[in-house]
């Protein structure tokens, strides 16, 4: 319970951030991951973790209803007037668990789950649950963080975001996510990696760029063999940059 107490207090204390991140907001792993649910307008849609509702108001005039799930209480008047502002009339928020959901199974069309896997304590379990919830058919969807192949780099890298953000768990490989979607019984249609450099402060955000968490990951990312960080973090003309990788995955329900 403890990792996810620290995510209750750490995105409670920045929920409004996240209704106004335009990474969240938007962005090509959001249309791509758009792209590849292959939706047709008639599905019934949850978005697990969904925060402040950006990937499920993007996706809400696509697809016949929208449920958000969120584990922080503060998050649902954020997606209620998030709703409102945009004119989203066929999307709820439910507070809950991704690890124990309060739906029956063969639930909705769609499961969706963007930047936010890495904060589960029990990934495989997370995924049996949204594999559960999915109709025969159904497709699951999720984009998150992923580290790099070289294990040193994947340590830093998770050691990294655990310094700006301490309810991290840890970012998973490629190559575990696709074991995680194939032993809950879902059948991998398209896995894909992306890559951007970050500037350290957009990185850092919505966490202070002048904060002891930016001073620890600093110190981390400096100390590191050059080796190891250069797999992780460079130095630009304008200070550190950051080199965030991305999963997109897209698994059906047999």
């Amino acid at each position: 319970m403890e990792k996810k107490q620290q995510v209750q207090e750490f995105f409670g204390k920045h929920a409004a951030a996240y209704t106004t991140s335009v990474g969240h907001r938007s962005g090509p792993d959001l249309d791509l991951l758009i792209r590849l649910l292959g939706l047709t307008g008639q599905e019934s849609l949850l978005d697990v973790a969904t925060a402040t509702g950006n990937t499920a108001f993007a996706i809400a005039p696509l697809v016949a209803a929208v449920t958000g799930l969120d584990l922080t209480p503060e998050m649902a008047q954020e997606f209620q007037a998030q709703a409102h502002a945009r004119g989203v009339g066929n999307a709820r928020f439910v507070l809950g668990d991704v690890e124990q959901m309060p739906f029956d199974a063969d639930t909705f069309d769609i499961v969706t789950c963007r930047r936010a896997a890495h904060h589960f304590p029990d990934v495989p379990r997370a995924v049996g649950e949204m594999a559960r919830v999915l109709r025969p058919g159904g497709r699951l969807g999720i984009v998150d963080m992923t580290v790099p192949n070289e294990p040193e780099a994947g340590t830093l890298f998770n050691d990294l975001e655990i310094a700006r953000d301490g309810s991290h768990c840890r970012a998973l490989s490629p190559g575990e996510w696709r074991a995680v979607a194939v032993a809950a019984g879902l059948a991998v249609e398209h896995l894909e990696i992306t890559a951007e450099d970050m500037p350290w402060s957009t990185w850092l955000s919505p966490v202070a760029a002048d904060g002891p968490e930016a001073q620890r990951a600093e110190e981390l990312a400096v100390s590191a063999p050059p080796g190891v960080a250069g797999q992780v973090v460079r130095r630009g003309e304008r200070g550190l940059v950051f080199l965030k990788r991305r999963v997109i995955l897209v698994a059906v329900k047999p």
